[in-house]
This record gives structure tokens, sequence and C-alpha cells, in this order.
């Protein structure tokens, strides 16, 4: 039972199984791959019991059909290191890599006891843009939160929400900032509302960096949701969160006391700044008065930095403070020369937004002034 495969094809492949593997399991056959041969393909499947993958590669010589699972992590670093072009892979009561002259002898685990993953479901579908996609998920990720315990996984998650009219949004949250991505679908069809865990949505990102096909396939089955990357010969399938996430129109603020307009890379670059003396609180007080901002942090560890810019202001003078992280991560995603932060309060919600256009924002929550 063996076949040849190109060496660089196989471990690209294997390389996006990495966010579908599970790696704090006590069950070895979850940080497993299956690799299952039939006639002239290859394919493989990785699995954490949240998210499914499947991806298949054309093989040559094949002699005999077999199906085997092996350690992902162990099988990928061999790949990466061989200087072999083109690799042979036998079953024979251990997998036996074999490429120039080295050669490698993997136990293995039975198939038999490897999760069974379905990608054959049915249901509502709809096409998305993967350019779109991926620069939505990358607009809105970075604001899930990073604890996947299960009192937050609500939040350890992104929201799609497809609304009427054809829009879709993708919304992510942590509690204290918010960030919100929305497009115009060309397909008038619209699933229902779903959450994707966090680690789910790694790996999807990861799928359609690599893609080359202009379009992808959703499909919604139950609670199960289905990517379907057909040119590229690649699945998904994820479990939803059965969690509620939270009510976050009703976070917007539609009413603001000060509204400021600035250039995206200055404001930057002084966020990042102030991020270093800023210390483990995360504290830099603006004070903005008559269209200039004042901006003041400090550490008993680092010590004090003080900065002031010119910005375009409506409404009153103010003083209020925010986490530069916050600040910085958002406006690190803002693509306009310009933005305006709108402020409604000083406790109450501050949105982000780049300059003339509606299609992304930023939402987060000011600091208590110490």
């Amino acid at each position: 039972m063996s076949f040849e495969i190109d060496t660089r094809v196989l471990k690209n492949a294997v390389q996006l199984t990495s966010n579908a593997v599970s790696r704090k399991t006590v069950n070895p056959i979850l940080k497993g791959i299956k690799l299952t041969v039939e006639e002239d393909v290859l394919h493989i499947y990785a699995t954490d019991l949240q998210t499914g993958f499947h991806k298949w590669l054309k093989v040559k010589d094949n002699d005999e059909d077999f199906s085997t699972v092996v350690e992902q992590t162990i099988f990928l670093e061999i790949l990466s290191n061989l200087t072999s072009d083109i690799i042979t892979i036998t079953l024979d009561g251990v997998l036996k890599i074999s490429g120039g002259n080295s050669v490698f002898r993997l136990p293995t685990m039975d198939p038999d006891e490897f999760p069974s993953l379905a990608f054959d479901v049915t249901g509502n579908s709809i096409t998305l843009d993967r350019k779109i996609i991926t620069n939505m998920i990358d607009k809105v990720i970075f604001c899930a939160l990073k604890d996947s315990s299960s009192l937050s996984r609500s939040l350890n998650a992104v929201y799609w929400d497809f609304r009427q009219g054809g829009f879709l949004n993708l919304v992510a949250t942590d509690s204290y900032r918010l960030a919100l991505s929305e497009s115009k679908l060309e397909d008038d069809n619209i699933l229902s509302p779903f959450l994707l865990s966090l680690k789910s949505m790694d790996e999807l990102k990861t799928i359609l960096s690599s893609a080359k096909m202009e379009n992808i396939r959703v499909v919604q089955s139950g609670s199960q949701i289905l990517f379907d990357f057909e040119e590229d010969n690649n699945q998904l399938i994820f479990n939803v969160i059965d969690a509620e996430f939270p009510n976050y129109l009703g976070i917007i603020p539609q009413s603001f006391i000060t509204k400021i307009r600035a250039k995206t890379s200055e404001f930057l670059a002084i966020m990042k700044r102030m991020s270093i003396t800023a210390g483990s609180e995360e504290y830099t007080l603006l004070n903005i008065e008559d269209g200039r901002i004042q901006f003041y942090a400090s550490s008993p560890d680092v010590g004090e930095a003080k900065e002031s810019i010119d910005v375009e202001q409506e409404g009153k003078n103010i003083e209020i403070a925010y986490s530069p992280r916050y600040f910085r991560e958002a406006l690190e995603r803002i693509e306009t020369v310009e933005f305006e932060f709108d402020i409604s309060d000083e406790e109450k919600p501050t949105i982000l937004k780049p300059l003339e256009d509606n299609s992304y924002m930023f939402i987060i929550m000011p600091k208590r002034k110490s």
C-alpha cells in the first residue's frame, strides 16, 4: 500500500490542518490527521470536534487503497524538513515516508477510532466573495475575547448576522470594545445568524488566505455550517456556538457630545508612543480643547509621556481616558487617510470609524480617570 506525492503540496495541505487539530486533549486520536487513499486521490481529515477539515490531493502510482491516522505535528515537521521534491508513502504496520536518502517510520492509530465527519450536508446556502469575507474577518476578529471558558463562549467567537436586504454583519466583542464590519451581498439569499468560535475563525481565516477561488459556498444545516472551497479541493465544517450574542445594535451610541476628525497615521503613532509609558493600567488621558488634543500617559516603572496635536473638533471640550492599546488596534485596521471618533460621554461608548466609509466601525469604552 503506497503512493507518490509532491512533498511541498502535501506539506502545505497538512499545514492547513493546524487549527483544526486538537492540542489540549486526553484523546490522542484528536491530535492526529486521517489519511485516506481512494484510487489516485489522498483525502486528509482533521477535527477537534468543533471544526472539521477536509482536503483532497492527487497522488501517483497508488497500488492499493488504505486509511490510517498519524500525529499531525510530527508528520508536518518531517515534511517541512525533507529535501526531496517527491516522496513515497507506504503503509505496512507503520507509515513509512521515503524521500531521497531519508526514511521515516511513524506509528499509526486506528482510523475507525477517528471521529466521523460528514461533508455532504444540505440546507440553505449562499455564495460569498472570498476577498470581501477575508477583509471583514480581519476587521473584527481581534476584538473577540481570547478566554475560551464555558462562561465566556459567546464572546470567544465571531457573530455572523445575515440581515434583511442582503447585508452581512460580522461582529466581535470582548465586552470592553466591539468591532463591526458590514457588506452588501450579491446573493439575495440570507442565512440565520450564527456564532463561530474564535478557534474555528482562525482556521477559516487560514484557509481563506491560501485559497485561490473568487467565491465560496456556505451551507447552513441545523447546528452546522459548511464552507465549501470546491475549486481548491477544500472543505471546512463547523459546529456553531449554542449561546446568545449580545444585542450589539443596542450598544452603538446614537448621539454625541464631541466629534473629532484627525489623520489616522499621526494619531496611531501617538497612541503607540503613549502605550510605552501607559504601563499595565493601559491608561492614556486625552484633554480635548478647542481643536487641540493634549495626550498624557504615565506609570511608576516607566515614567510619563506628553504630546499634542491639532484636530478638527465639533462639540464641547472634554477630558477623557482610553486604553491606548484598544485605540491603537482599532486604528491599525482603518484604511482611510483620516478617521473620526465620536464621543457620547466620559463613561459611555466611543465610536471610531474611517472617514466617509460606513462599512466598518470600532467601539471602545473610555476608562475611568484616576
